[in-house]
């Protein structure tokens, strides 16, 4: 059986099994499969874990988060180490003692040291280096990015969630009111297991050598307060 390494952030490995739907790569079957991905992490994280495995396996599906992440690797950090801006803004209002102090070293880091621009080259980067390194890799984004340029016609994952989000009335807004409540989203991969499915079989279809694409989303099932009822970190 041919051996296949799955890469990523929540969009690779789902975060909660409070509503017991499958993620897609529970539905790929032929392959042995070894997901490396990790819920919230940055590329760095990815690419580092690419970097020390990629040359044990047949087929490698390397999906891109956001340049705007950090992953905090410090021993001394008692805070999430998958951070990005709006969570760590919530968390401000949120938490006490060394949690306040540690969430509020993020958000100075993002409005003060961060520099967009130089991680979106680092991110593009490391992307390209993936293609370089293993050919064959299946690259797919999960947000529109700087780097997404030669991916135009690619549907990013997180539009997926926004399609979703449209008939379950979320917005940034409700989605902040539902973190300062300790909820977060449940859907495997934050999206329904009817479109996980359908994410299933393009992966398939191009593990097989062909060029297919995402279409015929199918609207959730249940309401947003069944999709959002798992406990935030």
């Amino acid at each position: 059986m041919q051996k296949l390494a799955i890469f990523g952030d929540s969009y690779a490995k789902k975060d909660a099994d409070d509503i017991h739907e499958k993620s897609w790569h529970e539905f790929i079957e032929g392959y042995d499969i070894t997901n490396f991905g990790e819920p919230g992490t940055d590329l760095w994280f990815s690419y580092n874990r690419f970097l020390k495995n990629y040359t044990n396996f047949d087929h490698i599906i390397f999906l891109v988060t956001s340049p705007y992440r950090i992953t905090l690797s410090n021993p001394n950090v008692i805070i999430y180490p998958n951070q990005n801006y709006t969570t760590a803004s919530v968390k401000v209002e949120t938490t006490t003692g060394k949690e306040l102090e540690q969430y509020k070293a993020v958000v100075s880091y993002y409005e003060i040291v961060q520099d967009k621009e130089k991680d979106e080259q680092l991110h593009q980067l490391m992307v390209e280096n993936v293609k370089r390194l293993a050919p064959n890799t299946i690259v797919y984004p999960c947000f529109n990015n700087s780097w997404f340029n030669a991916y135009q016609d690619e549907t990013v994952l997180y539009s997926i969630t926004e399609f979703e989000d449209s008939f379950l009335g979320m917005n940034n807004e409700k989605r902040k009111e539902f973190y300062r409540k300790g909820l977060r989203d449940s859907r495997a991969c934050h999206m329904t297991e009817a479109n996980n499915k359908i994410v299933a079989d393009m992966f398939l279809s191009r593990l097989n050598g062909n060029r297919s694409i995402l279409s015929n989303l199918v609207a959730p099932e249940h309401n947003l307060n069944y999709y959002y009822q798992s406990k935030w970190h």
